[in-house]
């Protein structure tokens, strides 16, 4: 315990904001008050509150991002809402661009330091929300004294998070989110006892915040929040990234590392030596390559997925042993890939045909045209049939061409578009340093 207490204690400066980015935030807060003050005037129903990590100091060194909530009345339209909510964003940052949470909203700079502008509408219970950000006023409230004191723990686990590649509640990420955080900090009390803690979670574990006890009940996952006890918390963290936080728990316990809270860039193999570990594994590689869509994130990674665990289903179900699947995107473009046992399935496959008892059936399947005799086997008859595709790129491609419709609405009218199969270690054909961590990471070999 010594050895862990002393890794926290070096690693405490890489999570705590510096003097220097204090005074800049405390510059940037200052100035983008009083432009608020002055644009407000013209708006007196309204009023405007400092919130997220930035109002609570939990914030990570070199992560400042200062959020402002636009408070309406109750009864304004939501089209107002949306439209002077911009109009405020715009008219008090220095440059801006508009992001799409629950509705538009300003990002911005002020005096060098990110902004959010969000508008939300001032409800005096948290179980009469709009939407989704309608909600943050009440989780500020909630924390605001609870958090004083664990700030740094707060920073630890976040930092802990991140390293790891789960922090964040985005559909892209499918982490932990900052509030999620923050109450794990507020429950256990701080960063040490929430991993101490968490070598224990299953995915039946429930962490009733306002209740202040953890029981196990079946249906995933689920930290009550304090706010609205119906809502889970954690209902964006997927079960992959809860088991890997879970074991990261458990490393870091018997081997306490500042590795742990280092972000690394992963060396990449060449190219020639990626090819060479996909070609001896002699698996079928696959990889869907299609424009992305003009869509925000969090509506096309849910659409990736569908994408990819329908062409998965369907190799499964034809045979061809998928290993694994998954979908990457950046800016310009999406891949889903997929790796299978079966490169080529044989060009025929068995055909079930009725039980001998069912004269009827028998007689009609007997009676239908096929290139091979039918045989008896176990009492049912059976036929050969010439298979559409063998190979899994045509597989691949004739389900796409027909069943587009079903991989997600923005995913399925690109795919319908145009796409290009990728096969073996021509998947290397598609560029970027992006995509190279990506392939290897799913191809999980070490180089």
């Amino acid at each position: 315990m010594e050895e862990i207490h002393r890794v926290i204690d070096e690693v405490l400066p890489l999570v705590t904001p510096t003097e220097e980015e204090i005074r800049k935030a405390k510059e940037a807060e200052t100035e983008l008050r009083k432009r608020l003050d002055k644009v407000l005037k013209n708006y007196p129903q309204l009023e405007y509150r400092f919130l997220g990590s930035y109002a609570r100091n939990t914030w990570l060194k070199g992560n400042l991002e200062i959020d402002v909530f636009i408070l309406f009345p109750e009864d304004t339209p939501k089209e107002e809402l949306e439209k002077t909510g911009l109009e405020i964003g715009k008219a008090v940052v220095d440059e801006y661009e508009l992001r799409y949470a629950a509705h538009p909203y300003v990002h911005g700079v002020v005096k060098g330091v990110e902004v959010d502008i969000v508008p939300c509408y001032k409800l005096k219970s948290a179980e009469k929300i709009k939407s989704a950000v309608d909600r943050t006023p009440f989780h500020h409230d909630w924390l605001k004294d609870r958090i004083k004191g664990k700030e740094n723990d707060v920073r630890l686990l976040k930092k802990f998070l991140k390293v790891a590649g789960i922090y964040g509640a985005e559909y892209k990420v499918r982490g932990f989110s900052g509030y999620l955080c923050e109450l794990l900090i507020v429950f256990y009390g701080s960063f040490l006892e929430v991993i101490k803690n968490a070598t224990k979670w299953t995915r039946n574990t429930v962490i009733d915040v306002p209740a202040g006890k953890i029981y196990k009940k079946k249906g995933g996952f689920f930290v009550v929040d304090p706010v609205d006890p119906k809502r889970n918390v954690a209902a964006n963290l997927s079960l992959d990234n809860l088991a890997k936080f879970v074991q990261l728990c458990r490393e870091f316990l018997k081997n306490p590392s500042k590795d742990y809270f280092i972000e690394k860039e992963p060396e990449i193999p060449s190219d020639e030596i990626i090819a060479e570990e996909i070609e001896a594994r002699g698996t079928g590689l696959c990889a869907v390559v299609f424009e992305k869509p003009d869509i925000v994130e969090d509506n096309l990674y849910p659409q990736l997925e569908k994408a990819c665990r329908r062409i998965d289903e369907f190799l499964r179900r034809e045979n061809f042993l998928p290993l694994r699947a998954g979908f990457f995107a950046d800016e310009d473009k999406c891949v889903l890939i997929f790796e299978t046992q079966v490169r080529e399935l044989a060009k025929i496959k068995r055909h079930e045909g009725p039980p001998f008892e069912e004269e009827e059936h028998v007689e009609r399947f007997l009676r239908k045209e096929r290139r091979y005799n039918p045989f008896i086997e176990g009492g049912k008859f059976w036929v050969y049939i010439e298979r559409k595709n063998w190979k899994v790129e045509d597989a691949i491609t004739d389900l796409i061409r027909r069943e587009w419709k079903s991989m997600g609405k923005n995913v399925g009218e690109k795919l319908r578009e145009n796409f290009d199969i990728l096969v073996s270690k021509d998947v290397l054909k598609v560029e970027g340093k992006e995509f190279r961590k990506f392939l290897v990471d799913f191809l999980c070999f070490k180089s």
